[in-house]
C-alpha cells in the first residue's frame, strides 16, 4: 500500500500549521500594542484555523490506520519504518518540518501567555488604583471589635 494519502494530509497540515504560526506572531504584536479589536479578529481566525487541523488530523489518523494495518501504533514514525525509498524520504521531510512548526507555536504561545498574564496584572493593578478598597482604619467595626464594649480607647492615661 502507498503512504501518499498520509503524504498529503501531512502536507496540508504543514500548511495549516504555517498559517497557525504567523497568526501567533501577529497576536503577540497585536498583544505587545494592545489593539484588542484586532486581538479579536485573529482569535476568531485561529479558532478556524484549530478547527481545520482537527479534521485533517483525524484523516490523517484513518489513513495511517489504513496504511499500517490498523494496529495499536498507528503513528507518523511507524509510518516512516514502513515505508520505503522517494515516500520514506518525503515522510521524515514533513515529519521534521511539522515537528519544527511545533515547536516554534509552542514558543510563541508561551510569549503570548506571559504578555496575556502580565497585561491583565496591569489592568488588575490600574483598577486598584482607580477603585480603592474601604479599608477605614480609625473607625469602625474593626476597632470596636478589640476594645470591650463600653470602654474607651484612651490615648492618655491620668493615673501616671
Amino acid at each position: 500500500m502507498s503512504a501518499k494519502p498520509i503524504i498529503e494530509q501531512l502536507k496540508r497540515l504543514c500548511v495549516l500549521h504555517e498559517h497557525l504560526l504567523t497568526l501567533s506572531e501577529e497576536k503577540t504584536e497585536a498583544l505587545k500594542a494592545g489593539k484588542t479589536k484586532e486581538l479579536s479578529n485573529i482569535l476568531t481566525k485561529e479558532q478556524k484555523y484549530i478547527q481545520a487541523i482537527g479534521q485533517v488530523e483525524e484523516e490523517r489518523m484513518k489513513a495511517t490506520s489504513e496504511f499500517l494495518g490498523f494496529g495499536k501504533n498507528n503513528t507518523v514514525t511507524t509510518c516512516i519504518k514502513k515505508a520505503s525509498g522517494k515516500e520514506k524520504n518525503e515522510l521524515e521531510q514533513l515529519f521534521q518540518s511539522l515537528s519544527e512548526q511545533l515547536n516554534g507555536l509552542k514558543e510563541i504561545n508561551e510569549l503570548n501567555k506571559q504578555l496575556t498574564k502580565q497585561a491583565l496584572q496591569f489592568i488588575s493593578l490600574t483598577f486598584d488604583m482607580l477603585v480603592p478598597q474601604e479599608n477605614n482604619i480609625n473607625y469602625g467595626q474593626s476597632v470596636q471589635a478589640n476594645h470591650p464594649a463600653g470602654s474607651r480607647l484612651k490615648l492618655f492615661d491620668s493615673q501616671a
